[in-house]
Formats: structure tokens, C-alpha cells, sequence
């Protein structure tokens, strides 16, 4: 494996930095080798942060206002402002952000970084550029039942006046359709919010093998854009499998837990 940082960036997002991280270049040791931006997943939170540093240096950007929020697999949405900089990475969370837990951040503050956590989970990079506000959004499967990313447009819209047609939008790396084989539970919360319109979904992004399915969570991530009012030609797929490409990227089904965790990173302009 190589030592280097490697990240990965998007030609739709010319105009902002942004990167999706790989699992090289940093200083973990053992599952979490060797890039892990995950305090949870090892030991040494000096670890963590250096490979936070080591992100910052190689994007151009300023450690210190790295900002995350805990994930929980909720549809909240935290609109950051200038006192929540730095939260998570090099400050503590404020109180009460660990119980509630938040899994999209939205922000104009100038300088900012946005940082969310994936191991499979679709991340999502949002950009308005006309009013200069970006969103990060960390879409498990049970956030893209509960259409986390519509939510975040609609923030979006209604805290920053931005317009559905200008927003720019990158799925990144998650799990693949072949590799997320689950059960009729996560069948049904995708059948029961995507009601309308799922019999068609279900044909493009859901197949049966046996008693499990198999589901696109990165396919509803997408037509939750759509229904949210972005325009597809300003949305860009990455098809790569988290799960498949393991080189590149960690995998917390693949490695069974024992792994580290990559993070979507997206700052405002200044």
C-alpha cells in the first residue's frame, strides 16, 4: 500500500476545495492503517488528528477550522457558524452534541471546513456558488431513508436563499449495490418514504437474492436530489465501491469493523 496522500476531487466542484480522502498517507497503525480520520476507531486521538493535519496541508487548508459533528444516522442538519470552528477535530463538541448527534452540517462562514465520516455511508458534497455556502451531508442508509439530503437543500433554501438549480452536488464513494446485501427492514423504511415513486425506484435500485436485498443507497441518495429540485445535469456520481476498492478506501462491512474511516471535506471560499 502507499504511503502518499491520495484525494480524490471533482471537476463539477472546480471552484471550491473540496477532496473525498483515501486510506493512505497517514500514521494509523493496525485495521486503521494507515489514513483514519475517525476518533473512535483507534486509540490515539493524536493519530487522528496528525492525519487531519496531514489532510489540511495537502488540500490548503486550515486544520484548526476543520469542523465535524457525531453521527448518528439521524436527518439532523447543523447550520455552522463562526463559534462552532474547529469543533470535533481540534475543540470539543458543545453540550448536548454528542446525545443529539448530527449527520450534515451546512455553512457561508469564510474558511470554514466541513468534514464528514464514511466507511461505506454516502458522503455528499453540496455547493451553491452564487451565494457561496457549502454542505457536507453523511447518508447511511437509514439517512437516505429519511431523505437527509432533501433536508439539507431545503436548509439550504431557506437559511441562505440559495436556489435548487444552482446548487452543484457530488455523490462520493460508498458501498455498491452488489456488496449491501441487508434485510426486509431496510426494505421497508425505503419502501415506506419513497411510497410514491417506488415501484420504479425499486427496479432501478433494488434487487432480491434469496431472503436479502440488495440496495443502491447511493441510487436514492440521487433521486432524493432530483425530488429536492437540483438539476441532474449538476450532479455528479462517483461508482466507485468502498467495499470492492480496498487499496483505496476503508470498508466497515468488508473489514467487519476492524477499520478506519475516510471523510468528505468541503470549505467556503474566502
Amino acid at each position: 500500500m502507499s504511503d502518499k496522500i491520495e484525494l480524490i476531487k471533482y471537476d463539477i466542484l472546480s471552484n471550491v476545495q473540496h477532496c473525498f480522502t483515501t486510506r493512505t498517507g497517514g500514521v494509523s497503525q493496525g485495521g486503521q492503517k494507515s489514513l483514519n480520520l475517525s476518533f473512535s476507531r483507534e486509540a490515539s486521538a493524536e493519530n487522528v488528528r496528525e492525519n487531519y493535519r496531514r489532510v489540511a496541508n495537502e488540500l490548503g487548508v486550515d486544520y484548526t477550522k476543520m469542523t465535524r459533528v457525531p453521527q448518528k444516522h439521524t436527518d439532523h442538519v447543523l447550520i455552522v457558524k463562526e463559534e462552532h470552528t474547529g469543533i470535533g477535530i481540534s475543540k470539543a463538541f458543545p453540550e448536548g452534541f454528542m446525545d443529539y448527534g448530527y449527520d450534515a452540517m451546512i455553512t457561508n462562514v469564510p474558511g470554514i471546513v466541513l468534514c464528514t465520516s464514511h466507511a461505506d455511508c454516502v458522503p455528499v458534497f453540496l455547493y451553491d456558488e452564487v451565494h457561496n455556502v457549502v454542505g457536507a451531508v453523511h447518508s447511511g442508509w437509514r439517512g437516505t431513508a429519511k431523505k437527509i439530503s432533501l433536508n439539507v437543500v431545503n436548509a439550504m433554501l431557506s437559511e441562505f436563499d440559495s436556489s435548487p438549480g444552482q446548487i452543484k452536488a457530488v455523490i462520493g464513494p460508498s458501498i455498491g449495490i452488489d456488496k449491501f446485501e441487508c434485510d426486509k427492514d431496510v426494505f421497508d423504511a425505503f419502501s415506506e418514504s419513497f411510497e410514491r415513486d417506488f415501484a420504479e425506484l425499486s427496479s432501478r435500485y433494488i434487487y432480491k437474492k434469496g431472503a436479502k436485498f440488495h440496495i443502491s443507497v447511493s441510487g436514492f441518495v440521487y433521486q432524493t436530489l432530483i425530488e429536492a429540485g437540483v438539476a441532474a445535469n449538476n450532479i455528479y456520481k462517483d461508482t466507485r465501491c468502498t467495499f470492492e476498492n480496498e487499496s483505496m478506501f476503508f470498508s466497515h462491512r468488508r473489514d467487519k469493523g476492524d477499520t478506519g474511516v475516510m471523510a468528505a471535506v468541503i470549505k467556503v471560499y474566502e
